[in-house]
């Protein structure tokens, strides 16, 4: 590839996490933006791929340059930087979870009642994307509560079966346990589930509401589950496998949506590049039990019916949308929609 210095490399690898690889893959074979591999960019050349990421393009590329968020030299940097092979991030097992782990209010001291006025039931958790920040905000008083130190780009906020616990992933793969019934709400517990990350959940079904909480890693494509009162990692689980449609191997099948069934004592978990949704019974986690449903690949963003019955989730570059019947635990059906379907569960 063209010249680069240790120093511009290693600023086009942050730049790379921060805005390229959701996309495209930390190793750049694509997913929902194109592959990024060598043999492509090189062949492209750095003018052609400085004005791809200056203007972006119809199909969803980002206008980088022209919008201000890069600038002409980080346009020029990131141009060069695609042209070199990408370097493959670390493996994050047991060993490196368990360092990250930390409490800095043990379960054993946390207080035994609510402490505020707050209504948990209107309150917003908003993300500070590059502060690595949520901002809890009182949706009755429009105030802030408080703004709480996470991850980098906090991807999903989710709330725990109970209610006294707020759930944060950020995109550098930190989860937060924050508990809402402190005075002032913090975070009581965090980990470290990877290198790069999007989605975490908490058990639901009845019996063992949030006894246990999962974190999906986008790398190492894995799975973690967790104690859900301590963060503290119970099993981890790799997706590198075959893909849904051609049975190919592929070696970075990320997590992307994880929703807990109200039906069974199972994560819904969806593996975007191989196409397929597995259901996690942690019944026994030292055991798990895994069913693995075929879909469509790219599996990646989806919510529930207002049943709570039938999950819904987006295989976007497949311009398809599947539906999980959570009760029956099959697909029951694959819609066709347009083109990059997106559902989401909200609004910004």
């Amino acid at each position: 590839g063209p010249p680069m210095t240790v120093d511009e490399f290693k600023a086009a690898k942050q730049i790379y996490f921060e805005r390229c690889a959701g996309c495209h893959g930390v190793l750049r074979k694509g997913a929902t933006g194109k592959p990024l591999t060598t043999d492509i960019t090189r062949a492209r050349g750095s003018i052609y791929l400085k004005t791809f990421i200056t203007y972006g393009s119809p199909a969803g590329m980002p206008n980088w340059g022209s919008s201000g968020e890069m600038t002409e030299a980080e346009v020029d940097l990131m141009a060069r930087y695609l042209q070199h092979e990408p370097p493959t991030p670390p493996e994050w097992g047991m060993a490196e979870m368990r360092g990250s782990w930390k409490q800095p209010v043990p379960a054993d001291q946390r207080v035994t009642r609510k402490m505020n006025d707050y209504n948990i039931d209107n309150l917003f958790s908003v993300t500070l994307r590059d502060a690595g920040q949520v901002a809890l905000i009182d949706g009755d008083t429009k105030k802030i509560i408080n703004i709480v130190d996470t991850g980098y780009a906090v991807h999903i906020s989710r709330m725990s079966a109970s209610g006294r616990y707020l759930l944060v992933v950020g995109r550098d793969a930190r989860v937060n346990l924050i508990d809402m019934w402190m005075e002032m709400p913090d975070t009581v517990a965090e980990i470290k589930i990877g290198l790069e990350a999007r989605s975490v959940e908490t058990s639901k079904y009845k019996g063992f509401e949030d006894k246990y909480a999962i974190g999906g890693s986008y790398w190492p494509p894995q799975y973690v589950i967790m104690d859900g009162n301590t963060l503290e990692p119970k099993t981890i689980v790799s997706t590198r496998g075959m893909t849904a449609d051609t049975h190919e191997y592929h070696p970075e099948p990320r997590v992307a949506a994880i929703v807990a069934s109200h039906e069974h004592p199972e994560f819904i978990v969806n593996v975007k590049e191989t196409g397929k949704i597995l259901l996690v019974n942690y019944t026994d986690v030292d055991n798990l039990s895994v069913t693995t449903i075929p879909a469509a690949r790219f599996l990646h963003d989806g919510g529930w019916d207002s049943t709570h019955r039938y999950f819904l989730t987006a295989a976007n570059q497949s311009d398809k949308v599947a539906v999980v019947d959570s009760k029956d635990r099959k697909l029951t059906a694959m819609i066709d929609g347009d083109k990059i379907p997106h559902p989401g569960r909200g609004a910004n």
